[in-house]
């Protein structure tokens, strides 16, 4: 009898532990994704959405739970330091940083959490990766590289006469250098000609942009931090003095801007966002290649256009994105 209750009690330990190691094989474990946002605006915010949308649908996919928290550094570097160093500290599973001085943010505060960078021009230049294919470190992502040859073509076959353009720009940020390297040479191969005022923060944008107004045909937003997030002063100047306002990206264009030739921050945010996935599946963000935009979209915004008597063939309007 002893042995029968003894074999008894062996079967219903092994079934427990059978169980216990099958209850939490399927267990939901909760992950915390912690998001930097250097500054407020509509691309980032769109590519936030698309990311945590391709991330739900993996959770959902694998019996997983998600948190999400996000915090705007609002253009301060020392917090975007600050945010990225209590994510680290709060043992966040992943971060997602969003601009280039926040994703330099996240990575000087840890070497070993995995980082996704989203909408950062030259990766490499600004040291987050060793190269594109290979970024051989805990850090991978997208870049917005803007297509500037395209825009300025464009800016030519609308206002054929445009020679002088105005741009403003701050000179410390390292993907608004990188941008007007680009810029400079472009618009030298192009024939046009650059004036360049340089700002520190975005409360100069508005001064910057009306020191400009003289020697301007049209105004360009590049891609820069702190012009984009002083856009409405910028905005404020041309339409005073009437001289368009060309920017780079389809955020800029929504908020006013005449129009661009671009990447789709959605659909960037939906790569970006399988990249993720990627690592949460247990491959290194050192061997995932970093993002890049494969194709482009026109977006127009009309009324901004027909403020300034800007017409457009029919056939570019009929691949255009357009804001009313």
């Amino acid at each position: 009898m002893k042995n029968k209750y003894f074999l008894i009690l062996i079967i219903v330990t092994v079934l427990a532990g059978l169980y216990y190691t099958v209850s939490r094989k399927n267990s939901k474990k909760d992950l915390t994704i912690c998001a930097i946002q250097y500054i407020e605006h509509p691309n980032l915010e769109k590519m936030y959405r698309a990311f945590q949308e391709e991330i739900n649908k993996w959770a959902e996919e694998n019996n997983k739970t998600v948190i999400f928290e996000l915090q705007i550094a609002n253009q301060d570097v020392s917090l975007a330091s600050q945010i990225a160093n209590r994510y680290v500290q709060s043992d966040a599973d992943m971060i997602l940083a969003l601009g280039t001085p926040a994703a330099q943010a996240a990575q000087r505060a840890t070497k070993k959490t995995p980082i996704v960078f989203g909408a950062i021009t030259d990766p490499v230049e600004i040291g987050l990766v060793e190269s594109l294919e290979h970024p051989g470190k805990n850090v991978t992502g997208s870049s917005d590289k803007w297509p500037y040859e395209k825009q300025f073509e464009m800016i030519k076959s609308l206002l054929p006469e445009t020679e002088d353009i105005g741009i403003v720009y701050n000179p410390s940020e390292a993907n608004s250098e990188n941008a007007m390297r680009d810029i400079r040479r472009i618009a030298g191969k192009m024939g046009f000609h650059l004036y360049e005022v340089p700002v520190s923060s975005s409360t100069e944008v508005y001064t910057a942009a009306q020191s400009l107004v003289r020697k301007s045909d049209i105004f360009f937003a590049p891609a820069d931090n702190t012009v984009l997030s002083a856009l409405d002063a910028y905005l404020k100047v041309a339409k005073q003095y009437h001289i368009p306002l060309f920017v780079g990206d389809e955020g800029s264009v929504e908020k006013g801007g005449i129009a661009t030739y671009g990447p789709d921050y959605y659909d960037l945010g939906i790569e970006t966002g399988k990249l993720a996935v990627r690592i949460l599946n247990g491959e290194s963000p050192s061997e995932l290649a970093v993002v890049r935009p494969t194709t482009g979209t026109l977006v127009v915004n009309k009324k901004s256009s027909e403020y300034f008597n800007i017409e457009y063939p029919d056939s570019l309007l009929k691949q255009a994105k357009i804001f009313e």
